[in-house]
């Protein structure tokens, strides 16, 4: 069978950011789609890939290639933040194109399967875990034998939404061949590497699921439990990534890469064997991580971390239960400082029994670590999460605005109010925050340094216009009294 795989626009997301976002944003590899499309090559299957933001495509356009192509199955991966987008694809593909095949996957549909489905027009949807599942659809549709009998999807028989039983987790990720990256346009995932300038760069994930119940995450709904790979079969994918993709930069899309130290120390132990040089960068938590730890990693090619800090608040990091102390974000921060590796950092904004005084306390602690660069959401209930269920009851002084998944994206918009600030607050503290951290004139110097002056300046224009564009700067009416200092 001939099966396109789509990973829909995502600019939106960015919100009034967006415009920013096509120059400064790095494109995260689809390495979902890449397993997919490799369970579905093992089997026999021709197999496309079209990755929207990165092959300069909007809806309209992808759905022409559908045209050119002429597959017998579509597929469409969507997020909360782009299951409209996802929708507005499958409906014109089954408008312009009769006849072909349509299935709608990822984390909105696993969320919330019987109403992901019901509103949108698509034959088939497949929850949870879909390797397994893509390939038993296909097959039975091939076959002609009806998919009664296949775990994990849903479809419509007379006009109701049918739910099959759930698909057992895949109980050994090293039976899944490596993900179809030569699917992709790879020389096109460019990002910012330190020392190196701009470099292609892939994804590798060394494990599914996370242990920790942070109630704005929806991780588990995809992944109940954490499952590992074998160290051997990890670098093994390296291996093939540098040596017969030729790329030397590698992102590790773990949720929390150092779970398990003794995987990581026999990670490094076996790249450092096989005398492997690339650079790589991951993302953890600092109650998982050593200096001893990090020494390790970065004496074989760590160059980047990441640390979810979330709030400058205590009461706040407990309250969303996130299990770490502001004291250990700092003690990690300073730890990478020592050892000369670059910092990054995600802050949220809107929290539980967040107030304008707490906002205050988590820009001040973001400005006060050692860290580089700094990503600030604005906090969203995504389906899946406790966090929605909070919403709902009125948790911590929240108030939910919305249930339009069209409205969720973590940029320029709220969904939520959360005591004494608004919707119109929490949007412009965003701005707010992001100048007030990148502006100041160490990190200017550093991005500067970094990047090249050409490089950085257009960065930084970009960004600063993107502040400026949607929305005066200038107090909320009802808020001159704020001292944010």
């Amino acid at each position: 069978m001939r099966i396109l795989l789509i990973n829909p626009p995502a600019m939106e997301v960015y919100g009034p950011y967006k415009s920013a976002a096509r120059v400064v944003a790095q494109p995260q590899m689809p390495l979902g789609l890449c397993y997919i499309g490799a369970a579905l090559e093992q089997c026999g299957h021709q197999v496309s890939i079209i990755d929207c933001d990165v092959d300069k495509l909007g809806i309209s356009q992808v759905v022409d290639k559908v045209g050119e192509l002429y597959p017998d199955l579509v597929g469409v991966t969507a997020t909360t933040p782009l299951y409209r987008n996802a929708c507005h694809i499958l409906s014109l593909v089954k408008e312009r194109h009769k006849g072909v095949i349509t299935v709608l996957g990822g984390y909105h549909l696993t969320a919330l399967p019987l109403e992901a489905m019901a509103h949108c027009a698509v034959d088939y949807g497949v929850y949870g875990e879909g390797e397994e599942t893509i390939v038993e659809l296909v097959e039975a549709l091939e076959r002609g034998t009806g998919v009664g009998e296949v775990r994990g999807i849903l479809y419509r028989r007379d006009g109701e939404v049918v739910m099959n039983p759930p698909r057992p987790l895949i109980s050994d990720l090293d039976e899944i061949p490596f993900p179809a990256r030569h699917l992709l346009r790879c020389q096109r995932y460019l990002w910012s590497v330190p020392g190196k300038g701009w470099q292609p760069v892939t994804a590798i994930v060394t494990q599914r699921g996370c242990p920790y119940p942070c109630v704005f995450c929806s991780v588990r709904t995809m992944f109940p439990r954490v499952r590992y790979r074998r160290v051997e079969h990890i670098v093994n994918e390296i291996e093939h990534i540098v040596t017969d993709l030729g790329i030397d930069h590698i992102q590790f899309q773990d949720d929390t890469l150092t779970l398990k130290t003794e995987k990581v120390v026999g990670m490094c132990e076996e790249i450092k064997r096989r005398k492997l040089r690339f650079t790589w960068e991951g993302y953890t938590r600092p109650d998982r991580i050593t200096k001893d730890l990090l020494k390790t990693m970065k004496e074989v090619g760590l160059v980047r971390i990441s640390f979810g800090v979330e709030s400058g608040n205590q009461r706040i990091l407990d309250a969303i239960k996130k299990g770490a102390t502001l004291e250990q974000y700092r003690r990690a921060y300073e730890w990478c400082d020592e050892l000369g590796l670059e910092t990054r950092c995600s802050v949220m904004l809107g929290h539980p029994f967040e107030t304008r005084e707490t906002v205050k306390q988590t820009i001040a602690f973001l400005c006060s670590l050692k860290v580089h660069q700094a990503y600030i959401n604005i906090a969203m209930p995504y389906p899946g999460s406790a966090l929605l269920e909070m919403a709902r009851a009125g948790y911590g002084g929240l108030r939910l605005l919305t249930e339009d998944w069209g409205e969720y994206r973590r940029y320029g918009n709220a969904v939520m109010e959360v005591n004494d600030l608004t919707r119109e607050d929490l949007i412009w503290l965003q701005k707010w925050a992001y100048l007030k951290f990148y502006l100041r004139p160490h990190i200017v110097y550093y991005n500067l340094k970094r990047a090249g002056l050409k490089a950085a300046f257009i960065n930084v224009m970009a960004f600063v216009a993107s502040l400026f564009k949607p929305l005066n700067l200038g107090w909320p009416a009802a808020h001159h009294d704020w001292n944010l200092g």
